[in-house]
């Protein structure tokens, strides 16, 4: 699947001062598809550590060590060589780690010629993870243009839709037809790549459908495990009403919609939780 974030990796690897890169944005965005298959098509080896799973390297990574002897660790525990220029390691799932932003910045300090990648599930905190030390990037859902491309239009065909925006001239019909029909698909299927790809495959929305619940469900299941015990059904009745909030004319965040009754001073913090996720 092609995705625009690919050309911001390329630049990240080309860059003679690049910092350890983050990617990192919502849960089934595609980090991880991602930055594996940019490094099997653009390094010899790609070394993956899942730090969600993989208890052993969180355990090792959670207390401090030389920097040299993380490597070696890292380079066994992937089962694979780790090489200057010629690598990539990925840390999948970083946020596990509390101070892994202490140990990464402390490996490119003594071996700056490594190409270390990390995926972090959300959005990274400034306070810990500081634009100087890191080259960080933002997945997002496919947008219209990469729903396109998923559905195989070909290049030439945007650039002649694009051209015609600029000059405010009008689509042929045919096309234009064609256009609305893949704007109403994308709607409808949102930017998701698991779904978008189910639909691409099968053209079945009811898969698509079951995709995108699993999707919510996930979600859901990352506030039980993630949030504090005394928020956790205040942050699930947020969540779950914002298709409400979306249906209603006044596109403000309106407490009441949650719970009858309800007021900031209760479901902020909640809020707050959601967007910071």
């Amino acid at each position: 699947m092609r995705r625009k974030c690919t050309d911001s990796l390329i630049y990240w690897k080309k860059n003679p001062g690049r910092k350890p890169l983050i990617l990192q944005g919502l849960r089934q965005t595609g980090k991880t598809w991602l930055l594996m298959d940019f490094g099997n098509k653009q390094y010899e080896h790609t070394l993956y550590i899942n730090l969600e799973t993989d208890r052993s390297a969180t355990d090792y990574l959670s207390v401090p060590h030389d920097p040299q002897e993380v490597l070696l660790f890292l380079e066994t525990c992937a089962g694979k060589p780790l090489r200057p220029a010629s690598s990539l390691l990925i840390l999948d799932n970083i946020q596990c780690i509390p101070q892994i932003s202490t140990l990464l910045t402390s490996i490119v300090l003594d071996f700056p010629q490594y190409h270390i990648a990390s995926i972090y599930k959300g959005v990274v905190n400034s306070d810990s993870f500081s634009v100087h030390d890191f080259d960080i990037l933002t997945l997002y859902p496919l947008d219209f243009e990469e729903f396109l491309w998923a559905n195989r239009i070909a290049d030439p065909v945007i650039d002649m839709l694009k051209k015609c925006l600029q000059k405010e001239t009008p689509v042929p019909e045919a096309l234009h037809n064609r256009m609305k029909q893949l704007l109403l698909q994308y709607v409808v299927v949102g930017g998701m790549p698991d779904a978008v790809q189910t639909f691409v495959d099968t053209k079945q929305m009811d898969e698509v459908l079951q995709i995108q619940r699993d999707i919510v469900r996930s979600y859901e299941d990352d506030m039980v495990k993630y949030a504090e015990k005394k928020d956790k059904s205040r942050i699930k009745e947020c969540f779950q009403s914002i298709p409400k909030q979306l249906s209603k004319e006044n596109k403000k965040f309106q407490y009441s919609v949650v719970k009858k009754g309800s007021t900031a001073s209760k479901y902020a913090g909640s809020l707050q939780w959601i967007e910071d996720a």
